[in-house]
């Protein structure tokens, strides 16, 4: 008999928009969160000896679904879940001639134009797990964070073109002796220079998409969800107030590279390692001044906005890893 140890999550990456395919990796996501959406239409007016809505004038619509999967950042298996994150992809290219693999994943103009199936196995407390399957999920956004004590997650928000229950649960396939990054493998590095006194970072993506693209043709079916704002990345620093210089940088305006790095200690061969790499070539804190405690040492949180510099991707992912395909 199944149980809730054996919920699973997974996604296949589709050829076609809203065309389910069986999918092709699984990965340890942290809840559950994908919903059907539905619009109810009624339809009211005078009517003699009516007591409330009647049950012939109360249409049920589907809408779709949407949901997110969080993760904690895998070193091999997470190529497939990021390849429509950003926008832009590259395939994995050896490094030196060794097992290390590295893709690149950047974001564009034109946003995330691929769709994924994704597959929730939901066991019911009969000890069945039943199969929700949500075709045409396109990313709307996502987010990194990284703090003390904790692994480096990522959370990916989708939109579904329909929520159904007659493609079979697939077997879910893992990557082989997968480990996270930990918050003791990071790095952030203003500049090009580490800078030591950071307590946490996160990144928010809001990619602009539009999702409610539905038409008056006969049916509630909508079209593929495409950009339609210009999209944010935002995301904030903690720490120590360990110097000026990061208010400075906040009171005056300045411009400056900012990436954060997660770093295993193992190579996989020479001197390439496991890393997932975050570089945002022109970022501007937002905040803040200072708090100064009489029972803590002296703090500072600096949220940040991510800009374009016209010739760079606004935020660029690298990832090392084994994996010699997404």
């Amino acid at each position: 008999m199944a149980s809730i140890l054996d919920n699973v999550v997974q996604l296949g990456l589709e050829s076609s928009w809203g065309t389910a395919v069986a999918p092709t990796r699984a990965f340890e996501a942290k809840a559950d969160t994908f919903q059907r959406e539905i619009e109810y239409i009624e339809s009211v007016g005078f009517r003699k000896d009516m007591q409330t809505i009647r049950s012939d004038r109360h249409d049920t619509v589907s809408l779709g679904a949407s949901g997110s999967i969080e993760v904690d950042i895998l070193n091999k298996g997470m190529g497939l879940i990021l390849q429509h994150a950003l926008g832009g992809s590259t395939a994995p290219a050896q490094q030196g001639g060794t097992a290390a693999y590295k893709s690149i994943f950047e974001t564009n103009d034109t946003g995330p134009t691929g769709s994924y199936t994704v597959q929730v196995g939901k066991t019911d407390t009969a000890g069945s797990t039943q199969s929700f399957t949500y075709e045409g999920s396109v990313v709307t956004g996502w987010s990194v964070a990284a703090d003390l004590g904790a692994p480096v997650r990522m959370t990916f928000n989708y939109d579904s073109e329909n929520e159904q229950n007659s493609t079979a649960l697939a077997t879910p396939s893992y990557p082989a002796s997968a480990d996270p990054f930990v918050y003791t493998d990071c790095k952030i590095l203003v500049d090009s220079s580490e800078v030591g006194t950071y307590t946490s970072f996160s990144l928010d993506a809001d990619l602009g998409m539009k999702t409610d693209r539905r038409f008056l043709k006969g049916s509630a079916a909508k079209g593929q969800p495409q950009r339609s704002s210009v999209p944010s990345y935002t995301g904030n620093i903690s720490g120590e107030f360990a110097s000026m210089g990061d208010y400075e940088k906040f009171r005056d305006g300045t411009l400056f590279q900012l990436e954060f790095k997660a770093v295993m200690g193992t190579a996989i061969a020479g001197s390439y390692y496991p890393t997932f790499h975050i570089t945002m070539p022109k970022v501007k804190f937002t905040g803040s001044t200072p708090v100064a405690s009489i029972s803590e040492l002296s703090t500072i949180d600096l949220p940040f906005l991510v800009l374009d510099d016209g010739s760079n991707a606004a935020v660029k992912i690298e990832y090392t890893s084994t994996d010699t395909s997404f």
